[in-house]
């Protein structure tokens, strides 16, 4: 067995020092033995029948040490400090025999059991979802996906947290560019305490400052199989139930597993009106802004003059108007999210009613913008992806603005520099307007439209 080339000195005093870590000496046939474990993350039962009575029932045989009561399987030779602290972490025990140091797996992780994920509802399929333990989560994607293709590759990240990451692929469907390019990013994560898959998805952005996610974050096990079916990979991070999903489109952001659960035709169709209802959050209240604060003209005689009796008395502009019922509907959106589950939804459905019903009978806002803004509002509802909601929302209030300051033609120039934007941003090297920028038509069937499956299978 190697050497390992740690002070075993500085080891213990470190240790023994530490309240929440056990550090045991076992003395057999002038061998000294230290044991080392966290209780709180460790079987204390596996520790005493397979590790402390096979130690004490050893009998001494010329050659050999107490060490050699296990086989080499179940022992990891540690090289330094780093790597022995990253084990006792995971929930490994710790020997130390002479200059020797060893790891044996004796984790034990309480977690929750497998359940739906709630921010990912379906009404077909599989109702499974990940969870916090890692090891859970890699036994429900074979459970999906059996393959002998399937491929993990295992990082430690943090340099004081050593959270443990697994890239995903399907060996033969991966681009070779794509895996090299994933691990190169992996492996350039140099924070110091990484907790969430949300901070694993930042590091390993590249376009920082753009609104839109550049993976896609999923508790579902179907999701992440499809996903690996298409070549591309998961990661999965421990103590996190979201698995990161790379490259991305934003047209597969308007995708769901019940697309596929449905026939073709009432499913398109479905997928068709997303798309609508996300112009519709985006740019719905700009229109509005913009038609009866510039181009009157362009509205019918008969709605501009029901418009305008329905402003009467109202003593802001109507860019005002919208600005604070899209904040208000943020604000009570945000409220129903923190709250108690109980409560949420409630208090933000009354408080909808009551500020709406109050503002427009005090006559600061005009029934009209009300409908508008609470309309657009709940189109934003209708995207899948909650990454891609708060950017579309975001951008709602650039549109508003731009509106505001030249109309139509400000509209004109906002989507203008934000389809600029779009090109220019790359997923892992895919483009993110693909296969509309590049243009593949080849590749439309699974667009707008979510054409047939076809007796083998595929579409």
């Amino acid at each position: 067995m190697e050497k390992s080339r740690l002070d075993i000195n500085e080891i213990l005093r470190e240790k023994s020092k530490q309240g929440h870590i056990v550090t045991k000496e076992i003395e057999i046939s002038g061998h000294s033995i230290y044991v080392i474990y966290m209780p709180s993350i460790t079987k204390n039962a596996e520790i005493n029948n397979s590790i402390l009575s096979p130690l004490m029932e050893w009998k001494y045989r010329k050659g050999q040490t107490p060490v050699h009561t296990f086989s080499t399987e179940q022992l990891q030779v540690m090289k330094n400090k780093d790597e022995l602290d990253a084990h006792l972490l995971d929930g490994y025990t710790i020997l130390i025999e002479n200059e020797d140091v060893y790891a044996l797996d004796t984790a034990y992780f309480s977690h929750r059991s497998i359940s739906e994920p709630v921010s990912e509802m379906t009404l077909r399929g599989s109702r499974d979802g990940f969870i916090e333990s890692i090891q859970e989560n890699i036994n429900l994607l074979r459970v999906h996906l059996r393959t002998t293709d399937l491929q993990l590759e295992y990082y430690t990240v943090g340099t004081k947290s050593f959270t443990n990451v697994i890239l995903a692929y399907i060996q033969g469907e991966v681009n070779e560019e794509l895996l090299k390019e994933a691990r190169k990013r992996i492996e350039e994560i140099n924070a110091e305490y990484v907790s969430d898959g949300g901070l694993i998805e930042q590091s390993i952005e590249k376009n920082t400052y753009s609104l839109f996610p550049e993976v896609q974050g999923t508790e579902r096990p179907i999701k992440v199989t499809n996903a690996l079916v298409e070549g591309k990979v998961a990661i999965f991070v421990d103590g996190s139930p979201t698995v990161l999903i790379a490259p991305i489109t934003l047209n597969s952001l308007f995708q769901t597993s019940d697309d596929y659960s449905f026939k073709w035709i009432p499913a398109s169709l479905v997928r068709l009106m997303r798309y609508i209802a996300a112009f519709l959050a985006v740019m719905l209240p700009s229109i509005y802004i913009s038609l009866i604060s510039y181009h009157h003209g362009l509205i019918p005689t008969d709605l501009a003059i029901s418009i305008s009796k329905t402003r009467e008395g109202v003593p802001i502009p109507s860019f005002m108007e919208a600005f604070l019922m899209q904040v208000t509907i943020e604000v009570l959106r945000e409220a129903g999210i923190r709250l108690p589950k109980p409560i949420g939804p409630a208090v933000s459905i009354v408080g909808a009613i009551v500020l709406g019903e109050a503002a427009v009978t005090a006559g600061i806002v005009s029934p009209l913008m009300v409908i508008v803004v609470s309309f657009a509002a709940i189109c934003s509802f209708t995207i899948p992806d909650y990454s891609l909601s708060l950017a579309l929302r975001a951008i709602s209030f650039i549109m508003l603005f731009a509106a505001a300051i030249l109309g139509i033609y400000g509209l004109i120039i906002a989507i203008f520099l934000l389809s600029i934007h779009l090109v220019r941003i790359k997923s892992f090297s895919v483009p993110y307007l693909e296969p509309f920028a590049p243009y593949y038509y080849k590749r439309w069937k699974d667009t707008f439209i979510r054409f047939r499956f076809k007796k083998g299978g595929s579409q």
